[in-house]
């Protein structure tokens, strides 16, 4: 079940790309959250921050992100870091997980980001996103209400987070234009696998709402695993019926096959 609260862990970091890539190489799968911050604090893994921030960083943002689900996710990104990731190639799946981690990010891309897109507009605003939040606050989705101060932060952290993961220009006037976004080859392909190693029939993989954060309908992504899927993956269709041949047993094999072409 999607949990649809939100939290304010956004002001603890937005992007966090460079924090994130640095954590991802020091952190091991058997390592506890607890002995994890220690060690990052103790190596100064993030700079010089203080044990609050290594706290708040580790605690409220990267274990969101990576550690759920015994840190599947964690090993995996560790993978494509080792295998030559960098930020640039790696930054639409730093946002594919802080979506999935921050459900406030999440919405705001899926509802507002692309809804105004799809407009026509050319621009996101601050206004967009405190209007948002106000939307939020009326459904339920924020209990209790934050403060006026909070409220106001969160607003600039969302486009802040549009800006650190490459949607919108990082513009600080309180007014974002939309840069190009496109799902990548290595972004569908280790979307997919994931999807498909998490127990999803195929029909769930294509239908799977992380596809929205990139704008795509189950069509389109029928379409685009179809186009970049030759070497790894075979989609075949009638009707509506969808039988996507998977060629690799787990996703470790996944990503090192992945890797050596789209890194």
């Amino acid at each position: 079940m999607i949990n649809t609260r939100y939290t304010a862990d956004l002001s603890k970091g937005q992007g966090q790309i460079a924090e994130t890539m640095a954590l991802l190489r020091c952190w091991l799968p058997d390592m506890s959250l607890l002995d994890f911050k220690d060690q990052v604090l103790r190596d100064g893994v993030i700079g010089r921050a203080t044990a609050l921030r290594v706290n708040d960083i580790v605690g409220r943002i990267f274990s969101v992100r990576y550690l759920v689900n015994e840190g599947r996710s964690a090993c995996w990104m560790k993978c494509l870091i080792e295998l030559g990731g960098t930020e640039r190639n790696l930054i639409q799946l730093f946002f594919l997980h802080a979506a999935r981690g921050h459900v406030a990010l999440r919405d705001f891309v899926t509802e507002i980001y692309w809804g105004r897109l799809m407009a026509g507009s050319d621009e996101i605003t601050k206004q967009d996103a405190l209007d948002f939040i106000q939307t939020a606050t009326n459904l339920g989705r924020i209990a209790p209400p934050w403060s006026e101060s909070t409220v106001v932060r969160m607003a600039r952290y969302l486009g802040t987070c549009l800006g650190d993961f490459g949607l919108v220009s990082k513009d600080r006037s309180g007014k974002r234009k939309f840069l190009s976004f496109d799902i990548k080859p290595l972004t569908a392909l280790c979307l997919a696998y994931d999807l498909h190693f998490a127990g999803m029939s195929d029909r769930a993989v294509l239908e799977h709402p992380d596809w929205a954060l990139f704008g795509l309908s189950a069509m389109d992504v029928r379409h685009e695993l179809d186009r970049i899927g030759s070497g790894h993956l075979i989609i075949q269709y009638s009707a509506d019926v969808v039988t996507i041949s998977w060629k690799y047993e787990h996703m470790e094999e996944a990503i090192h096959a992945i890797a050596t072409t789209e890194l």
